[in-house]
Formats: C-alpha cells, sequence, structure tokens
C-alpha cells in the first residue's frame, strides 16, 4: 500500500469526521476540523509505519517525531482552514488546509521520522 493510498484513508477520516461533527453535531467548524485532523493522523502513523515505510522493528523515537510532525502540521493545517473560512464557503478551506498538512507530512515522513528506513 501507498503513502497514497494511506492518505486516501486518512483523508477519507478526516472528511468524514469534520463533516458529522460540523453538521450533524453541530460542533464548531473549527474544533472539528482539530479533530477530525487528529484521528486521522493516527491512522497515517499505523499506515505508514507498517505500508508505506515497512517499518517492523519499534523504535521509541518514532512515534515522537511523529507527534511533533504532526502537531507543527495540525497548528498550519488549523490556522490555514480558520484563515481561508473567512474567505469562502464550503469545502475550499478543508481542501486548501489538507494540501498544506500533507506537503508538510510527507516530507517530514520522508525526510525525518522514518528517514533512516528503506523507502
Amino acid at each position: 500500500m501507498s503513502y497514497s493510498m494511506i492518505g486516501i484513508i486518512s483523508l477519507l477520516i478526516d472528511v468524514i469526521v469534520y463533516v458529522l461533527l460540523s453538521d450533524l453535531f453541530l460542533i464548531s467548524k473549527s474544533l472539528s476540523k482539530i479533530i477530525s485532523f487528529i484521528l486521522a493522523s493516527i491512522n497515517s502513523f499505523i499506515g505508514n509505519k507498517i505500508f508505506t515505510f515497512k517499518v517492523k522493528s519499534y523504535n521509541f523515537r518514532e512515534p515522537l517525531k511523529f507527534i511533533f510532525l504532526y502537531t507543527v502540521s495540525l497548528i498550519a493545517n488549523s490556522s490555514t482552514h480558520d484563515f481561508f473560512l473567512n474567505a469562502f464557503d464550503g469545502f475550499q478551506p478543508f481542501i486548501i488546509a489538507s494540501i498544506v498538512s500533507i506537503m508538510i507530512n510527507f516530507g517530514g515522513q520522508k525526510l525525518w521520522v522514518f528517514k533512516n528506513k528503506n523507502i
């Protein structure tokens, strides 16, 4: 399974949770985006560790690096989402924020979190 496939699954988790929380449960779009991002991130770590980067060993630094990377990505994602929420309606802020996160996350995982692994 590739990074793209894991990304698509994580994006689906992100979208579904975001829509359920914001539209069905009427939680603010900002908080809904943070929660959906965190749940999608958990899927991303597990999927990319096992399938994309094929890491079979456990290294306690990987989850710590991943958490740091995704914290930075969450800040960028949430800030981007909230900034564009003021300018656009619909899913445009969600899409723009997701693109920003994808770039940060792939680069960070490939070059730092799973750096010493065969890619």
